[in-house]
């Protein structure tokens, strides 16, 4: 048995009845965080950065969590207060602030992505493996209502619920359901395909990730993956990227344990698309580090990209290439200067003809003396 200390009401705020007799079941961590948080400062204004860095939680759950309380009617917008999570721009149908929808803070990214923004832009290019982008419609993520009609309505769903929930080993608040919801009802995704991007984001350990989970779905969606041998061919491409980046990990010593979404991608291209090993990958990664002084995927990608172009399969092939360029303008650097110092030579033989020969002749050599100088007679002499 427990029971609360005495001592801990010194100090208290006062919380709505409703939160305990509605929400403990359907509201999850970041949600319940992000509420004590508005409830002890009331006065803050909900200020994101702040309540991130408070509770830990990162901006993109906190939004999620802002709009599961004004739904719920426990919170309201207040345009008078100081930064306020709906000034932050549109929100995505999952909860990440379009405007800077790349900055994911649970990712664990490290700063490769933002140095990867400055390079030369002459040779960034985005993998190959390019389609049109679905457009973004703003719409209201469905109400607990919502799902709770859908889950009586349709047995896949509940069968999905289900399924993930066993699959990651707890029961899926509103977060969770609200968002795997999306995925089946907004972009179209059967619930065969959501169940696997789960079970793909646990064998990578981001099942706790709804926003890499809901990356992964939206991407999947406008690429049109939406079957099980599709789904099934990604997450093979997926794996084989993962297996190089482990490896590239050990080679450079690189120490974030996943590679940011867009380094993923340009993985997925260099390993499966262009057929490269990690010894390619890491000797352009050593080219990249040479020009750039620090690792920038998309450098790197420019080189694959003309290595792939040029049909070099192998370090030895680069090598040769490098070798032969190498010579090739070491000849063109000699010529130039042979033929410099030929134009030079030849200039000083045309001075020379203008003089007389030289000779050993002492009669010749005075009488050319007496027509240089006519001053000079016989007799001077």
């Amino acid at each position: 048995m427990y029971k609360i200390n005495p001592n801990s009401y010194s100090s208290v705020f006062v919380l709505p009845a409703e939160i305990a007799d509605k929400h403990l079941r359907m509201a999850g961590k970041a949600q319940l965080k992000v509420l004590l948080w508005l409830f002890r400062k009331p006065s803050e204004g909900g200020d994101i950065a702040r309540i991130s860095r408070d509770t830990g939680i990162p901006t993109d759950e906190i939004d999620d969590a802002m709009l599961y309380w004004m739904e719920a009617g426990i919170i309201i917008k207040d345009d008078g207060g100081q930064q306020n999570f709906s000034d932050r721009g549109q929100i995505s149908p999952f909860g990440i602030d379009l405007d800077e929808k790349q900055n994911d803070n649970n990712d664990n990214d490290n700063t490769d992505y933002e140095k990867e923004k400055q390079a030369d832009r002459s040779v960034i290019d985005t993998p190959a493996e390019t389609t049109k982008k679905k457009e973004h419609i703003p719409v209201v993520k469905p109400s607990i209502k919502d799902i709770s009609d859908r889950m009586a309505q349709s047995e896949e769903i509940r069968d999905m619920f289900g399924e993930i929930q066993r699959l990651f080993g707890r029961t899926m608040g509103y977060d969770g359901q609200s968002s795997l919801l999306m995925l089946h009802d907004y972009y179209g995704l059967p619930t065969e395909v959501i169940v696997m991007i789960c079970a793909y984001a646990k064998n990578i350990g981001k099942q706790n990730s709804l926003s890499y989970i809901m990356k992964i779905g939206e991407s999947w969606a406008e690429n049109e993956i939406n079957t099980f041998e599709l789904a099934s061919a990604k997450i093979a491409r997926l794996e084989n990227s993962d297996k190089a980046w482990n490896e590239l990990k050990q080679m450079t010593g690189m120490e974030n344990p996943r590679p940011t979404v867009k380094q993923s991608e340009f993985l997925e291209v260099w390993i499966n698309d262009y057929g490269f090993g990690t010894d390619m990958i890491y000797l352009a990664y050593e080219r990249a580090v040479e020009k750039k002084g620090n690792i920038s995927f998309s450098y790197m990608n420019g080189i694959l990209r003309a290595w792939h172009e040029k049909n070099y399969k192998t370090t030895e092939d680069v090598e040769n290439a490098e070798r032969e360029y190498a010579e090739a303008l070491n000849a063109k650097r000699q010529k130039k200067e042979n033929k410099s110092k030929n134009n030079s030579n030849g200039r000083v033989n045309r001075a020379d003809e203008q003089l007389p020969p030289p000779s050993y002749d002492i009669e010749l050599a005075l009488k050319h003396s007496l027509m240089l100088d006519p001053t000079k007679t016989k007799r001077g002499q």
